[in-house]
């Protein structure tokens, strides 16, 4: 295998650890502080607005 190759298995080790790391905290990582806005208004009534988690 080519030093290339290795290095491209190494960093999606390396992403594939980061990605269980942020998934183990909180995968909820869309926020709005602005309460009049349409995103704040699809984060916090999903399904209303049409981000349904089931």
């Amino acid at each position: 295998m080519s030093a290339y190759e290795l290095q491209i298995l190494e960093t999606a080790r390396r992403y594939d650890a980061l990605m269980r790391d942020i998934e183990k905290s909180d995968p909820n990582i869309l926020s709005s502080v602005v309460p009049e806005s349409r995103l704040h208004a699809i984060i916090h009534n999903p399904v209303t607005e049409g981000i349904d988690e089931g």
